[in-house]
């Protein structure tokens, strides 16, 4: 296994910080983050669920050259929470609406913006907008134990993770009519 396949879900999560470049992106539990100077603004990027891909499930075994198959690779949907900080609302608003408009605009992210671990596994990487009832995300902010802010959350899909599990299929030497005319 290439070291590359064990840091797929860190690798999605530094594309999607890189995305949001010209932001103060942090990456940590927003139970974490506090905001102690007079004027700041941040953007947390939070990944709070990681779900298999139903979709994607019962695929079939990939053929290899040489005669072997592996399993097919596990497929996921990986959930983040976008949440902005700042020192009034009014700029957490501003934050939170350029970073949306970052992934509005970056709905689809294709190879020259994927790292290299990544093409290797997949062509490209969707972000959806993911629209939540507040009680949704009320319990995303109970689990964190933390009072809610405002939040939005966007779901990136499809990740693959490469199976190492591969066997070698025999090759058809002969072949057996068991059939006959009468």
């Amino acid at each position: 296994m290439a070291l590359g396949d064990v840091n797929i879900i860190g690798d999605v999560t530094d594309t999607l910080a890189k995305l949001l470049s010209d932001l103060d992106v942090t990456l940590d539990s927003p139970s974490a983050l506090k905001g102690t100077e007079e004027t700041f603004a941040k953007i947390n990027l939070f990944l709070y669920q990681v779900l298999e891909n139903s979709f994607s499930k019962n695929q079939p075994w990939v053929t290899k050259n040489s005669g072997k198959q592996n399993y097919p690779p596990l497929a996921l949907n990986l959930y983040y929470l976008l949440t902005p900080y700042a020192s009034d609302a009014l700029s957490a608003h501003k934050v939170l609406s350029h970073a949306m408009r970052i992934f509005h605009d970056n709905s689809i992210i294709k190879d020259s913006q994927l790292s290299e671990s990544l093409r290797l596994t997949v062509d490209q990487l969707a972000i959806c907008l993911c629209p939540l009832k507040l009680e949704e995300l009320t319990r995303i902010w109970n689990a964190l134990q933390t009072p809610y802010r405002l939040s939005v959350s966007y779901e990136v899909r499809i990740v693959l993770i490469e199976s190492e599990i591969e066997r070698t299929v025999p090759r058809v030497e002969k072949k057996i009519d068991i059939y006959s005319q009468k």
